[in-house]
């Protein structure tokens, strides 16, 4: 007796390459999957408004590294010095920078743009070189303003002893988004510094700065802290300052911020 299964077999892959090519030859397109959205990975998250009234909070007092969110402070104390004073820039480096090695000096304000808008840590350096008691004096004005978990060894957050809490950062963000100098820096999607024959060109670290109304930004990273982001915005509901810290990389950070933001 013959057997027709083989020959059914052969249609029925016969049928299916007929139906391939004519959907190619008709020029349908395939259906994309969606891509699945990351997962939502940090572990300190504080929202409030500018009365200082939390709104969301997940492990806010939990002491964790804080990278160049550091920066912050130094920028506080350097605020009140005279933004037109030029400072030397040390020959030597330790430190990644954006500083071209034949620029001989910059104003206190072009480096503030630097640390704030690029994270430059050799710009925050400097900056504290020329605070008298630089790393005392954060740490002082830290427990004027109330952040008793606070604590500071060095001016960029590359030291993992640079730690802070959700709930303190907010206090910081209170005091900063009052100084005119650091949110007008701070919020800058991009920024030009004129040398003699060239200029640096930055971007902030931060591209929310170009896509919502932001008052202040800073971001951080390192491995130990790992994404760390604060903001304070123009809301659909008001004025709001965003706190997250412990994001699992410096990708990370952003799309867990725009989840915060939309969640508002």
């Amino acid at each position: 007796m013959l057997n027709l299964k083989p020959m059914r077999n052969l249609t029925i892959i016969l049928s299916m390459a007929l139906a391939v090519s004519t959907a190619q030859a008709r020029g349908l397109k395939k259906i994309k999957q969606p891509i699945p959205a990351p997962a939502f990975t940090t572990e300190s998250i504080l929202v409030a408004d500018f009365d200082g009234n939390v709104v969301t909070e997940k492990e806010g007092n939990i002491v964790r590294p804080i990278a160049s969110i550091s920066k912050l402070m130094v920028a506080l104390l350097a605020s009140e010095q005279d933004q037109e004073e030029r400072l030397e820039i040390p020959k030597v480096r330790t430190v990644q920078t954006s500083i071209p090695r034949n620029v001989p000096k910059l104003t206190r304000e072009e480096l503030m743009t630097l640390a704030l808008v690029r994270s430059d840590n050799f710009a925050a350096q400097i900056l504290c070189n020329n605070i008298d008691r630089c790393v005392e004096r954060m740490n002082e004005r830290a427990a004027e303003i109330g952040m008793t978990n606070t604590h500071y060894n060095e001016p960029t957050g590359l030291d993992r002893g640079n730690v802070s809490t959700a709930t303190d950062l907010l206090k910081l963000l209170l005091v900063t988004t009052m100084n005119p100098i650091v949110t007008r820096i701070s919020s800058m999607a991009k920024a030009e510094i004129p040398l003699d024959k060239t200029s640096i060109k930055i971007h902030n670290t931060n591209p929310l700065t170009a896509k919502l109304d932001v008052i202040l930004s800073k971001t951080g990273f390192t491995n130990p802290a790992g994404g760390c982001l604060v903001m304070a915005v123009n809301s659909p509901v008001g004025q709001r300052i965003l706190i997250l810290l412990g994001s699992r990389n410096a990708k990370t950070r952003i799309p867990d911020m725009e989840r915060i933001y939309k969640g508002l």
